[in-house]
């Protein structure tokens, strides 16, 4: 079972950041940078990048400017005031990564620069409280389905739901939902759990939120993800 573990979580990651780590940095290309001024940095995009993982309380984060200077940002570049590490990316941009372990989840993220007139830039994101997740009830119904509950609002229009389901046999497969919810609770429908085999089987749970704006000619995307520990159940006829 840990085997088919490991392969779901590997299958999972892939699903969710490829598209959106495709999607976003195909827009990277030649760009026509915004007009330079003596107040602030020529960014044409600014990518800012928060994935919790709540089994192993690990936190992982990174922000990255598009532009064609390859030069730092003058002074540091923070996440909930942690200073963040510079690295070189030439096909991305300058990019400023943060990785700590055994941290608690914060709701709200907030990343900080210094503008080149000393203005604090600041850019934060909010995820609603996300906790104890189960499979309601006894389980799920290969027939009648089953729902995922948990403690916290309901998603919101910028959220979105991601579960990757791994059954007795091995057999692996995601549901992907965009937008509200009725309630805090998810109805994992009959046509879905058909195609789970009776016996236990796992779940992998990962809220997440997207904001995209642009000001000043520069468009900002922020993303904040959380991934549940594993969730057992049994799946029925």
């Amino acid at each position: 079972m840990m085997t088919n573990w490991k392969h779901s979580v590997q299958y999972f990651f892939k699903i969710l950041f490829g598209a959106l780590f495709v999607g976003f940095l195909s827009g990277c290309g030649p760009t026509d940078s915004p007009p330079t001024s003596p107040n602030n940095y020529a960014f044409s995009k600014i990518n800012c990048y928060v994935r919790y993982l709540a089994q192993t309380r690990e936190l992982q984060a990174d922000m990255t400017f598009r532009t064609d200077s390859t030069k730092a940002i003058e002074g540091q570049v923070f996440l909930n005031g942690l200073p963040m590490v510079f690295k070189k990316r030439p096909k991305v941009g300058l990019q400023y990564s943060l990785t700590k372990s055994s941290t608690k989840f914060e709701q709200k993220y907030t990343f900080s620069y210094t503008e080149k007139n000393g203005r604090l830039a600041e850019l934060d994101i909010e995820l609603n409280p996300f906790d104890s997740l189960k499979i309601a009830s006894d389980g799920i119904s290969k027939y009648g389905g089953g729902l995922l509950t948990w403690k916290g609002p309901a998603l919101g229009s910028e959220d979105g739901l991601v579960l990757i389901f791994s059954d007795a046999k091995g057999n692996t497969f995601s549901i992907n939902h965009s937008g509200i919810s009725k309630g805090n609770k998810f109805e994992i429908i009959s046509e879905h759990a058909n195609r789970l085999e009776v016996g236990t089987a796992t779940v992998l749970a990962t809220r997440k939120k997207t904001i995209i704006k642009k000001e000043n000619e520069v468009t900002k995307m922020l993303t904040l993800e959380y991934y549940s520990a594993p969730i057992k159940f049994e799946v029925k006829e």
